[in-house]
Formats: structure tokens, sequence, C-alpha cells
């Protein structure tokens, strides 16, 4: 195996014999190569940036500059670098805050050999899918082929509100950023009461309505100046402060928007409002897939079941529909087969009731699927990302400008409306 396929990696602890010891596992690997070792955050800052490492082993403790603060510094200015964290302590809040930093994986110490192999060739990986958009300008060379493909636009929507949609596709957005390594944008939708920026504790005074009041002029540039970076790099299309201004946003200037997000991004993820108005739908046609979530109450089965038939109406193909069960709990009274006969529509996935967990997780503004990243609802939602990730997606499209919407779409009006033109 030639030294270019080798996977290069910096070692960084601040005890002279663990970075030995994890040198000495991996001397026979073939695959992978250890370029350098640093004994400080600040000395490993500075060999990234010399050696451009494909992996990192970074110790979370350290003086002067801890792993966490490390892992900020290196991430900002070498990001196709792959950040595996290391501790001795399994402490969720460590997790958290690795994760949030940018590590990909967090190994408690001692680490075997094979789970020190496996989380290296497991995070060389995502980088190596990764498809390195040009941050601005027109890609170059092999990227521009990859960056006229179009992303993947997943809407989250309940017929029924308190169902947990704005949380659900908070977590989603994250869980696809990390099992995925590509570019994620996640919109909130709910233009009269969005809680995305609660959910994510993110502040920012420019929202969608920034785009909408500058449409003519909507491009890459003022979408960059307008979205907002969560610590997990998924970036963040805020709701507008209220809901006077959020009527300033038309269907016209959210399908446009979302035209040019499915260009700039991988996965778009829209967290939609509970509703058949002209936006709530303008926003499920542009969605590739729309997840439709559910709770085992009977309210909720019946407007699922409403929905299913206005779906059909409109003319939605089968495969655009998946539905998921949320909040799951055999305590409810309702068997899902029984459920799932009633509606006679298959629920592909189910994601646990968390409770206290996703409450608390929303109070500290922290994902769940960071803040408790091993419980049974977070693997959940990364395996509903997973899902997500193995649709394909292939039209092809000129990069960098918004298509203005047809003004066959223009004219559509309302639900009634838009069923009679299908009949």
């Amino acid at each position: 195996m030639s030294d270019q396929a080798k996977i290069r990696v910096l070692i960084v602890d601040d005890i002279a014999e663990t970075r030995d010891n994890l040198e000495k596992l991996l001397f026979f690997e073939k695959d992978i190569e250890v370029v350098a070792k640093a004994s400080t955050g600040r000395e490993a800052v500075a060999m990234a940036k010399q050696y451009t490492p494909d992996v990192i082993l970074m110790d979370i403790n350290m003086p002067e500059m801890d792993g966490i603060a490390a892992t900020e510094a290196i991430l900002s200015q070498v990001p196709a670098t792959q950040v595996i964290m290391m501790s001795v302590q399994g402490e969720q809040d460590y997790l958290r805050r690795s994760m949030l930093a940018g590590a990909r994986e967090f190994l408690i110490k001692p680490i075997s050999a094979d789970e020190l192999y496996n989380a290296i060739r497991h995070v060389n990986r995502l980088r190596t899918t990764d498809r390195r958009y040009v941050s601005s300008g027109a890609p170059q060379g092999g990227e521009a082929a990859e960056a006229n493909q179009q992303g993947q636009v997943v809407a989250v929507f309940s017929p029924k509100g308190g169902v947990g949609t704005s949380v659900v596709a908070a977590n989603l957005a994250v869980a696809l950023r990390q099992s995925t390594n590509k570019k994620v944008a996640l919109v909130d939708g709910n233009l009269s009461l969005g809680d995305q920026g609660v959910i994510l504790n993110l502040k920012s005074s420019k929202t969608i309505v920034d785009l909408a009041n500058r449409i003519s002029e909507l491009d890459r540039e003022l979408l960059n100046d307008v979205m907002i970076a969560h610590p997990t790099q998924v970036k963040v299309l805020l709701a507008p402060p209220n809901p006077q201004t959020g009527e300033l946003v038309t269907s016209d200037h959210l399908r446009a928007i979302i035209d040019l997000l499915r260009r700039e991004y991988d996965y778009v993820v829209i967290d939609t409002q509970s509703s058949f108005q002209d936006k709530a739908l303008a926003m499920l046609d542009a969605a590739d897939r729309i997840m439709v979530l559910m709770t085992l109450e009977m309210t909720c089965i019946k407007n699922i079941t409403q929905f299913l038939e206005v779906a059909g109406l409109l003319e939605y193909p089968a495969e655009k529909i998946t539905l998921v069960l949320n909040k799951a709990d055999n305590r409810m009274g309702l068997p899902v087969n029984v459920v799932e006969d009633t509606i006679r529509h298959k629920i592909a996935l189910q994601i646990a009731n968390a409770g206290a967990d996703m409450a608390l997780a929303i109070n500290k503004g922290v994902p769940l699927v960071i803040d408790k990243r091993t419980s049974q609802t977070s693997k959940d939602i990364f395996a509903l990302a997973n899902l997500v990730g193995r649709a394909v997606v292939a039209a092809p499209a000129e990069p960098g400008k918004a298509v203005p919407a047809k003004p066959a779409e223009k004219e559509k009006s309302g639900l009634f409306s838009r069923i009679m033109t299908k009949r």
C-alpha cells in the first residue's frame, strides 16, 4: 500500500507513555501511519496546520489548552481533519462537549487495539465521503460535477401539533451531519412560532425574512450571510421573530429559498408546521421525502388518516411519504400492527419515548443526539438519519443561483383548489 493511501494520524496526549503506546498499537497497521505526536493542545494546533493529518487522536484533559479547546481551534483552521477524543472518564458531559467541539468519536481509556483501529478507519471513511464544496465562488475541477448534484430535501411534518416535529427535525439534522459528514441545512419552516432557535440555543438577528425581503438578490453569498452555524456545523435558517413578520414570507419565497438550499447542501431538513395552508404545502411539495410523525393517540391517528388521503389526492408518490411513530411506548394501549391496519400504511420506524431526557435537552439547548448519544431515542434518530442517507437524489442543476418559481406553481392557492385541479 502506498504512503498516499495511508491514513495519516496525529497523536495528542500530555503523557509520553500514552503517546508511545498508541504509536506502537498502530505501527503494524499497513493502512495507518503516525505522522506526528504532540504533548500539549497548543502544540497539536501547530502540528495540525503543519502536517494536515487525516485523523487526530486527542486527549481531553491537558494543561493550558485542553482537548476541547484544541479541537475547536484545529477544526477552524484544518476543517478536513477528523478528531477522535480520548478520556479516562466516560461522563456524559465530556461526550457532549466533545461532540459540540466537532469530535467524531469518543474513546474511553484504556483503549483496545480493535477499538482504536475501528474508530480511526470509521472517521476516515466519513472524511473521504465529504463532498468538500468550495465555500465561496464556483467549484473547481472534479468538485464541479459533484456540486451539480442536487441535495435531498426532507420535510418533517405532522397534521397534528404537539407530536414533536421541531425536536425530531433538529436532532435529525445533527444526526445527519454526524453520521454522513455532509453539508446539512436546517430550516425552521414554522413561520408563526418557530422553535429551532430555542431548541439549538441559537441567537441571530437574521432570519428567513431577510431572504424574503431580498428575494430578487437571492444567491449563495446572501444565503450564507443569513444562515447561522450550530456548533455541530449544521447551518440553520431561523424563523421570523414574531407571527406578524412571518406573514412577509410567501409561498413563492419559500420555493425559491428551498430551491437554492437544495443546490448548496447535501441534506436540507425542514421543520414544518401542522397546516394545509399554502406555505405549508409549498414546503411539502418541494420535499423529496416527507417524514410524517405520529403518536399512538386516537386524535393523531385520525389526523394521519386524513393526511394520507390528502397526500393521495395531491398525487404525492408513495415513496415520498415515510411514516414515523414518535414517542413510541407500549403502554399506550394501541398495538402498532392494529394502527397500521387502521390507517392502511406501514410505520417505517419508531422513535422511543425519551420523556424527561428530551425536555432536559431542550432546556439545555443541546440536541439529545449529543446530550445523550447512547440513549435509545438517540439511536432511533440516527437510524432515521441512516434511512434518509440511503435515498439517492440525482437531478443535475446549476449551482449558485435560485430559480424563480414557475408561473403554474404561483397560481396554486388553497388546498381545495389544488385538489380540484387534480380531478
